[in-house]
């Protein structure tokens, strides 16, 4: 028996292969640019206000420490966001300078309100007095007293009366006047305008009454509405005149040997004058 020759061996399998060759790496997200171009705009924003802007110079510093590493990663091709960290960049030192700028400006606005405010007290320091002002007017470091003028401010204050318990009066003037935390005082006050521009004396002038337990009530804290309340004095201009009532809130046990001072509710210098109550 014979058999049919066999076929040379061949080989079936071909050379190995290893695939296509691997690419770059994916790049990384944008965090740091995100986060960096959000506080630029934020620091952009606050740059203009006064005072808040310190908090904007801040967010702005951190906006451009953040930016810069974005701006690096993004250059090496690692992450993405390149434009959101340029204009993190860019919003964060415009706010810095805008800030700068801005501070600038309101120190020069101070220093001009302080400068005008030292001369407008210069002025008004050196002002020759008026002829005859010293007999018509008290001297205002001594108790002035009852129906005497004296200087406070832009004012020639008199002080007319005062009514140490005033509580009926008071609750008379209006029904929905509460009662007193402690007594009523009422002062009677003519003044008159020697300012140069308008006066709202309600506004202008304060009446403090100084108690034996040594603290002060102001007219301020007192809200009943009197029968000649000072709220309702008109606008006076130079020369005009109003008589008018303060009220003050007083500890009964204060008030027996305690002192009144009229002031200007707004002054850079002390101009109190104090008035006989007895």
């Amino acid at each position: 028996m014979s058999y049919p020759p066999q076929a040379p061996y061949q080989q079936e399998y071909g050379p190995p292969s290893y695939g296509q060759p691997a690419g770059p790496p994916p790049k990384q997200g944008a965090g740091l640019a995100i986060a960096s171009m959000v506080l630029g705009i934020v620091a952009l924003l606050l740059s203009w206000i006064p005072i808040i802007n310190n908090v904007a110079a801040i967010v702005a510093i951190v906006g451009l420490g953040l930016g810069i590493p974005a701006l690096i990663r993004a250059r090496r091709g690692t992450h993405n966001g390149a434009g959101m960290a340029i204009t993190g960049l860019v919003t964060s030192v415009l706010a810095i300078v805008l800030v700068i700028l801005t501070q600038m400006l309101f120190v020069k606005a101070i220093d001009e309100v302080e400068k005008s405010i030292d001369e407008s007290l210069a002025e008004v320091e050196s002002a020759p007095a008026e002829p005859g002002a010293d007999k018509a007017t008290a001297e205002t470091t001594e108790v002035v007293p009852l129906g005497v003028p004296a200087q406070v401010g832009d004012y020639q204050v008199t002080l007319d009366a005062i009514e140490l318990d005033a509580n009926a009066t008071v609750a008379a003037a209006n029904q929905f006047n509460e009662p007193p935390t402690g007594q009523y005082v009422i002062t009677q006050l003519t003044v008159t305008y020697v300012g140069a521009e308008e006066g709202m004396p309600a506004f202008d002038l304060t009446a403090v009454f100084h108690g034996t337990d040594s603290r002060q009530y102001s007219d301020s804290e007192c809200s009943a509405v009197l029968p000649d309340d000072a709220m309702d004095a008109p606008t006076l201009n130079s020369g005009g005149s109003d008589t008018f009532q303060f009220c003050m809130d007083v500890p009964p046990a204060a008030i027996q040997g305690g002192q009144l001072s009229i002031e200007p509710t707004l002054s850079f210098t002390d101009e109190r004058v104090y008035y006989a109550i007895g």
